[in-house]
């Protein structure tokens, strides 16, 4: 059996509605419309932090930043499994691409 694909798109300072298939009338966003009609999206999430690693890291690592010890624009923890560590334990292959920023 195939595993599905998974996509984790992280943007900064990016509003939900900024994407037409979300509601925005003028911006035009076809690739990331084709992505929420075919994928999930998520429209009430919130970050456990408004500092750009720390919140990455609490996504990766599934740990608030208080309890990661990444509360600042700090390395991400070495000794926490990420979420990419236990996806490639179930044979995905993982790939980062772009503005990464899980340590300064």
């Amino acid at each position: 059996m195939t595993q599905p694909n998974i996509l984790l798109l992280f943007t900064d300072q990016q509003r939900f509605d900024t994407i037409a298939a979300l509601g925005n009338p003028i911006i035009k966003t076809p690739a990331l419309d084709r992505l929420v009609h075919e994928g999930t999206s998520f429209q009430r999430c919130y970050t456990p932090s408004p500092v750009c690693v720390s919140a990455r890291c609490a996504t990766l690592t599934g740990l608030p930043p208080h309890k990661s010890g990444c509360v600042d624009n700090m390395p991400m923890p070495q000794d926490q499994p990420s979420l990419m560590e236990r996806l490639q334990a179930l044979g995905y292959q993982t790939h980062g691409v772009g503005k990464m920023h899980f340590s300064p």
